[in-house]
């Protein structure tokens, strides 16, 4: 049978981590707990998840297991296949993980790279990780087809060095953003992704907002639209409306399934990250005034505890 792929990006292997994660014995999870002496701990999952984001940078991946004294670890990964480093990168995981501890999310965190071996051999910032995976010793653990295709090709793909994604004028755009919105709203807005972090050119530059695990905000720059996501709620419009009419105002606000989630929708102008940023500033106004009146009704919105 053959397998390919038109391309596998860091997303697609993060993904590919998460699901090995999430089947319980999987060797690929005991190839971790072993790195740190707990694969006899007989730990559970409890949590996986994607793109973790604070105020202090972003995890690929951060599991959450539990033992039977209900003690939570975390395990914290970066994700390389041959995409540059940001300075400081390994630390800012290390400073994710205490603020975490004390705030009693888990009780204990271990960082990790999964990478290929070349990589953590000759990158400087992959060295400074206390604990390293690479994906040579992953593939070896691998017995299905597709799985085996799926780490050739992310193996291929790191054979033929640093992928250059950055795009100087999105980057520089995207880095305009933050200060913007530092300058306009401070302390209003946590933008999902780290400050510096490297941009490619793709039309649909979207400004993910982090709320908390039931909203989401998205500004949708491409498609001229703010989105307030309710995760889980596709399927309570009904309650929604019945619960919110009073709060919605319907000549500016519209309601929209994507998914699993319910969207509060809001549309604003088309913003254009490749143009200079004097240009898009009043649409960025624009979107961002409309992001913090969304913002706002997370406090007033009666959402249902079961959804």
């Amino acid at each position: 049978m053959k397998i390919s792929f038109e391309t596998i990006t860091e997303r697609d292997m993060d993904l590919f981590f998460m699901r090995k994660f999430s089947i319980e014995n999987d060797p690929i999870r005991n190839l971790f707990l072993k790195e740190i002496g707990y694969e006899n701990k007989g730990l559970s999952v409890v949590d996986v998840a994607h793109s973790v984001s604070t105020e202090d940078g972003e995890s690929d991946i951060e599991i959450i297991m539990q033992d039977n004294e209900q003690r939570k670890y975390a395990l914290l990964i970066e994700d390389k296949i041959n995409a540059i480093a940001m300075k400081n990168q390994a630390g800012r995981y290390s400073i994710r993980g205490n603020k975490a501890v004390n705030r009693g999310v888990y009780d204990e965190f271990h960082v990790f790279i999964v990478a290929p071996e070349k990589y953590l051999k000759d990158n400087t910032e992959a060295q400074k990780y206390p604990h390293k995976i690479s994906y040579e010793s992953i593939q070896e653990t691998l017995t299905e087809p597709f799985d085996i295709a799926v780490m050739n090709w992310a193996l291929d793909i790191s054979k033929r060095g640093y992928v250059t994604i950055y795009n100087k004028i999105v980057t520089d755009f995207w880095d305009r953003v933050y200060d913007f919105v530092d300058e306009n709203y401070p302390n209003t807005f946590r933008i999902h992704g780290e400050r510096g972090l490297a941009r490619s050119a793709v039309p649909g530059q979207w400004i993910t907002i982090s709320c908390n695990n039931q909203f989401k905000l998205q500004i949708k720059s491409d498609r001229g639209y703010v989105d307030l996501e309710i995760n889980g709620y596709a399927d309570k419009i009904t309650e929604f409306y019945q619960d919110n009419r009073d709060l919605i105002d319907e000549k500016k606000l519209y309601i929209r399934l994507a998914s699993k989630s319910l969207a509060i929708r809001r549309y604003i102008e088309c913003i254009d990250f490749s143009k200079p940023f004097e240009e898009q500033e009043v649409a960025l106004k624009i979107a961002f005034d409309a992001a913090k009146d969304l913002q706002d009704l997370i406090k007033v919105l009666k959402i249902r505890n079961n959804a």
